[in-house]
């Protein structure tokens, strides 16, 4: 048997029935009135009083709704985008997994301060750290700013919990062969200077008596990696701080290096100088490229294509998303590719002609 519901989406219910519908009055439970209530919201002669009716819908039965696995998302967007105003429904919409992660992102950028609080409330929210640096970053976020900032470092922690154990996991064979393998430095140009080579051949020599204090607690950090396993560098790789992660993006065991781009403590200002580094291994910036939440920020992209060790396949694709003023530094940029300059030079030419006409 059809559902009321389906009637009066295909326009087989009667002019009675809507009306009632509208109105509240079907004898349906409480999860297809709003439905319907929902359904009927754009009807021409029925919507506006099936939008009032809604509107005075009981809040308790509305979250015990939207509390329901069930409950199509069609409804939760609706209320979303209708009644994010009432703080308890918000937060009940947020608790909902049903509920696309895109769109509370999406809310928290635009959302006043009642609202961004009702958000913070649910468990879902907390306990994401992408939203509460969304919500942290909204001006009227502001008198909550010193708890978001420890949310956001307490909700980092979990998730890097569960990314380690998932990428050790997923990796386990590998993991297995390769953990008896020494931590190694990927070298960088031979004209660059680089510091943290030139410690630890210091250190090797016994040159480091005159060392700066900030030198000494590198190379600290160096020789205690140094002692570690692959295993227990992959989960200091992910759990680590920004420090730890400059040091094992550049660890010459593959595994060790990709699971640096997989904690989720790292943000677009860090992945921007990984993008930049030439002193790390080709798949750490292929994996890059193929973050989509990463890539598409600018910023990440035209670094990316600018540095010289970023392979042909990789930064080709990537050269039509520059601006023409980047695409034209690119076509003059003889420190990159002479295939990606020539090809940065023939796109810029093309735009600016389509411009001129």
């Amino acid at each position: 048997m059809a559902r009321m519901v389906d009637l009066i989406r295909s326009g087989d219910a009667p002019e009675s029935i809507l009306r009632r519908a509208a109105q509240g009055g079907l004898s349906v439970t409480p999860e297809e009135a709003i439905e319907i209530l929902i359904s009927l919201s754009a009807h021409r002669e029925f919507g506006e009083e099936a939008a009032q009716t809604l509107g005075c819908w009981d809040e308790a039965s509305l979250r015990a709704v939207v509390s329901n696995s069930a409950v199509p998302v069609a409804v939760l967007l609706h209320l979303l985008q209708h009644y994010a105003h009432r703080p308890a429904l918000l937060t009940a919409l947020c608790e909902s997994p049903a509920l696309p992660v895109t769109e509370l992102e999406a809310l928290a950028n635009r959302a006043d301060a009642d609202m961004l609080r009702a958000m913070v409330r649910s468990a879902r929210v907390r306990n994401s750290s992408q939203l509460l640096d969304l919500i942290s970053a909204n001006p009227a976020a502001e008198p909550m700013r010193v708890h978001l900032t420890e949310g956001i470092a307490r909700a980092q922690g979990r998730e890097a919990e569960i990314v380690a154990a998932e990428f050790l996991a997923s990796h386990a064979d590998d993991v297995a062969r390769e953990d008896g393998q020494a931590f190694e430095l990927i070298a960088g140009p031979e004209d660059e200077d680089d510091p943290l080579d030139r410690l630890l051949k210091q250190a090797r020599r016994g040159e480091t008596d005159s060392a700066t204090p900030e030198d000494l607690a590198q190379l600290s950090l160096l020789q205690r990696i140094g002692h570690m396993r692959v295993g227990e560098r992959i989960k200091l790789a992910v759990r680590g701080n920004r420090e730890e992660r400059m040091v094992l993006i550049r660890d010459r065991s593959k595994l060790v290096s990709l699971s640096v781009l997989e904690s989720p403590k790292v943000n677009s200002a860090e992945m921007e100088s990984f993008a930049a580094m030439k002193n790390v291994q080709e798949s750490v910036l292929r994996a890059i490229a193929s973050k989509r939440n990463y890539i598409k920020n600018y910023a990440v992209l035209r670094t990316l294509v600018n540095n010289p060790k970023t392979p042909i396949d990789v930064a080709l694709p990537l050269l039509p998303h520059l601006l023409v003023k980047d695409q034209r530094a690119m076509a003059v940029n003889k420190n990159v590719n002479e295939t990606v300059r020539k090809m940065a030079l023939r796109i810029w030419r093309f735009k600016s002609e389509r411009n001129r006409d």
